[in-house]
């Protein structure tokens, strides 16, 4: 005990001050290394194996999926599947309109026009909307309706400014909503 004592002494002498440092600075870091490191490398290993999981299930999950119909037919009908049923118009423009209150705007009285497209059959819904408000608002509010409602399509955005001096602008939006019509 006593000369292990003397030997610890003398190495630490040796070593000096700036040597002790080093070696508590060594085995500190390696005491956090271990510490932060091994739960993440452990994490990281649970992860690989949920995702493993994952893909695996996805593989015999699309195994056991009807194959899609890959004719010219069956894609037109898959096209066609797309578009809402022109029964739920109302709905696609309230998703239209929420945008609209997101992006604190109000919709002032609009021209609509609905008219059947005879080569496609398509129900198209005509919309010109007076808007008023910051450049930014009007923007946001064309973008949430392209995202919240995939089957419409924007048309042409006309801005005017009456004054220079004034934040607010005059926007013409003009959309289309494309439908289905029913079976």
């Amino acid at each position: 005990m006593a000369l292990t004592r003397l030997l610890l002494s003398e190495t630490l002498q040796r070593l000096g001050r700036p040597g002790v440092i080093g070696i508590a600075l060594l085995a500190s870091s390696l005491g956090l290394a271990v510490s932060t490191v091994l739960p993440s490398w452990q994490e990281l290993a649970r992860l690989r194996a949920k995702a493993a999981a994952t893909q695996e299930y996805l593989r015999t999950a699309a195994a056991r999926a009807p194959r899609a119909d890959e004719s010219p037919a069956g894609q037109l009908r898959a096209f066609y599947a797309f578009f809402p049923l022109h029964t739920e118009a109302s709905e696609s423009l309230s998703h239209m309109f929420a945008a609209a209150r997101e992006s604190r705007l109000q919709l002032s009285r609009g021209e609509y026009a609905i008219v059947t497209d005879r080569q496609t059959g398509l129900v198209v819904y005509r919309m010109t909307l007076p808007v008023r408000g910051g450049y930014t608002q009007i923007r946001e509010f064309v973008a949430a309706s392209l995202k919240a409602v995939p089957a419409l399509a924007l048309d042409e955005v006309t801005f005017e400014r009456p004054k220079i001096s004034e934040t607010q602008v005059q926007a013409r939006v003009r959309l289309t909503l494309y439908l289905r019509a029913a079976s």
